[in-house]
């Protein structure tokens, strides 16, 4: 099915396809900021936090993520040969002085995956041929924000986001297909250069979309902070591209559409405790509708009149996230990040697929953090996803194929405020 290309191996170090963080304290909290407001990255958990950001912030964050794939039946023993994905988030803040406003742009990478299984033996249905099969999925965003302090204690905020998501899809291209078969092809542009860093060619299908973030924050007391944030759902239809499809073992070169898929809706509500100073514990819970997002998904291929077309069932169920986290200052300098986040697995078996492995349902966070100066701070984190397994039938591998999925990310994270 289709629904193996688009959707990939994005078990590790995410909630369906979503990144649990945006670098830096919201990874090494495992997500769990949606009631903090600490620095650039609360544009991206939650707009209202930016009235706690007073004069300017400004920050960058990169990271690497790195999938831990295995794929085992009676005719293959394979580990996915992917590389790395460098990830990147930035962000600027400023408050209006005098004002109630605080206002921010920022770049945040919300999710994707890479998948690249090499010299695997295809189902006794599909000839048992030795192929390969791999696809990169991309999503960011750039948040022009805006956040006014309604009270001193409530604050509310806007993410004005326009995003970008863009696919290269490999799938068994040397093994013949027919109308109607999802395998047989790839596409003719390749999203997945340096690390996965690149700009894509022009025949790489790609969408650009409106995706607004609105959020509130809440001071109960001085020590209890309250965050509710929503992301609207954002649909995205992949063009600009080409496949060559491989019919009966004549290939062929057609523009493609694929459309019907969706970035989920969420709503996030989130509680930080400061008991003293020096500690702050936090908690999230999140409602991803992938139910609402991932059904039926139409690719057609044309090629002046000769055309294709699939319609894919995905069924995916919607995901509840639990995330809680804490920070702890050692000193005046130096400071510990930790968390912890489960999201349940969102992809029945029915539609499980090695490129298709969004199966990871615990991950744990780190991280420590040096104050160089009173407005210069580094922070060092890790995320690691717990390795999952499930056997299950597969109409590209056969049947008792079992899927091990795991992985990790590594980044740093430079602020910087006045």
């Amino acid at each position: 099915m289709l629904l193996n290309l688009l959707l990939p191996e994005l078990g590790l170090a995410t909630n369906g396809l979503n990144l649990i963080g945006s670098g830096g304290i919201s990874s090494a909290l495992a997500g769990a900021d949606t009631a903090v407001a600490l620095d650039f990255t609360t544009m991206n958990s939650n707009p209202a936090g930016l009235t706690e950001l007073k004069g300017t912030h400004a920050g960058f964050a990169v990271s690497m993520l790195k999938a831990e794939l295995r794929l085992q039946n009676s005719a293959n023993a394979k580990d996915g040969e992917n590389d790395p994905v460098v990830i990147p988030n930035a962000g600027l803040v400023q408050s209006i002085k005098g004002t109630p406003i605080t206002m921010g742009i920022g770049f945040f990478t919300i999710g994707g995956t890479t998948s690249d299984f090499r010299d695997v033996t295809t189902a006794p249905a599909l000839g048992g041929t030795v192929d390969k099969e791999g696809t990169q999925l991309r999503y960011y965003k750039l948040t022009p924000t805006i956040a006014y302090q309604v009270t001193k204690d409530l604050s509310v905020g806007v993410a004005l986001a326009i995003s970008y998501a863009d696919v290269s899809l490999t799938i068994f291209p040397n093994t013949p297909s027919g109308p109607g078969f999802p395998f047989g092809f790839e596409t003719t542009g390749k999203c997945n250069r340096a690390n996965g860093l690149a700009f894509p060619p022009t025949s790489c299908g790609y969408d650009v979309g409106f995706t607004p973030k609105f959020g509130a924050l809440y001071k109960v007391t001085d020590t209890v902070t309250v965050g509710v944030a929503y992301t609207m759902k954002t649909p995205i239809t992949f063009d600009h591209g080409q496949i060559t499809k491989n019919f009966g073992g004549v290939k062929s070169t057609f523009d493609y559409k694929a459309f019907g898929f969706k970035w989920a809706d969420d709503v996030a509500v989130g509680v930080s405790y400061r008991p003293t100073p020096s500690l702050l514990i936090a908690t999230k819970f999140q409602w991803i509708n992938w139910d609402g997002a991932m059904n039926n998904v139409v690719v057609q291929l044309t090629n002046g009149s000769t055309s294709d077309s699939f319609v894919l069932n995905y069924n995916w169920r919607d995901q509840y996230v639990i995330a809680v986290g804490a920070l702890y200052d050692v000193t005046d300098r130096f400071s510990v990040r930790g968390g912890y986040n489960f999201g349940n697995n969102p992809i029945p078996k029915t539609t499980l697929d090695p490129i298709n492995a969004n199966i990871v349902q615990h991950h744990i966070a780190a991280g420590l953090a040096y104050r160089f100066t009173p407005g210069l701070l580094l922070d060092i984190w890790s995320t690691y996803g717990v390795q999952e397994q499930r056997t299950f039938d597969s109409q590209l591998f056969g049947a008792n194929t079992t899927l091990k999925v795991g992985g990790y990310e590594v980044g740093i994270t430079l602020t910087y405020h006045n």
